[in-house]
């Protein structure tokens, strides 16, 4: 297992300088790679698609669904007596039913949220948003402090340390849903 420092950039500007800067700092070419990392979602690690059957910002999302359903048929309720006269007691059955149906769609939705990292479980994942990655294999003795320093002053965020697999220049076991350890 090799050590890898890494970080992500929003820039391709920033990481672009970063690369030269590690070359200029004494890395060598197959030391340290720039690869893109998809959105959350997009890394098809389940077998119909997607990452993660759920994320963290989604577990109120259910009780939010139920909890606008009721309002919404309270209120469809009212708006069907209005039509009670001219349509008897379909028209009030259809507004409540219309009622629960938007207002399980508003609950739902106004419940999602951006999660915390302290929120992540493996069943509810936090993932960063896709982004230009850089990893530096940092094995060679003194490079990681200089590594780390590079990647801070260009800017890179999600900037953290782990181990992994190095070969042919190469992170090969890199998993986005992972996090990295703090750098």
């Amino acid at each position: 297992m090799s050590r890898i420092v890494a970080g992500r950039f929003d820039r391709s500007i920033d990481a672009d300088a970063t690369l030269a800067e590690l070359q200029r700092a004494g890395f060598r070419s197959g030391e340290y790679e720039s690869f893109y990392v998809p959105p959350p979602g997009q890394h098809g690690r389940l077998p119909i698609g997607g990452d993660a059957h759920s994320d963290a910002g989604s577990k109120k999302a259910g009780w939010g669904a139920v909890l606008g359903a009721l309002v919404g048929a309270g209120i469809g309720l009212v708006m069907g007596t209005v039509v009670v006269r001219d349509f008897g007691l379909v028209g009030l059955l259809i507004g409540a039913g219309v009622g629960a149906y938007i207002g399980s769609f508003a609950g739902g939705i106004f419940s999602l949220r951006d999660a915390g990292r302290s929120e992540a479980t493996p069943e509810h994942p936090v993932e960063s948003a896709g982004s230009r990655m850089i990893a530096v294999n940092v094995d060679r003795k003194e490079m990681e402090p200089r590594a780390v320093d590079i990647l801070r002053r260009h800017g890179a965020r999600d900037l953290g340390r782990t181990q992994g697999e190095w070969r042919n220049g190469s992170w090969r076991d890199f998993d986005p849903r992972s996090p990295l350890g703090a750098a």
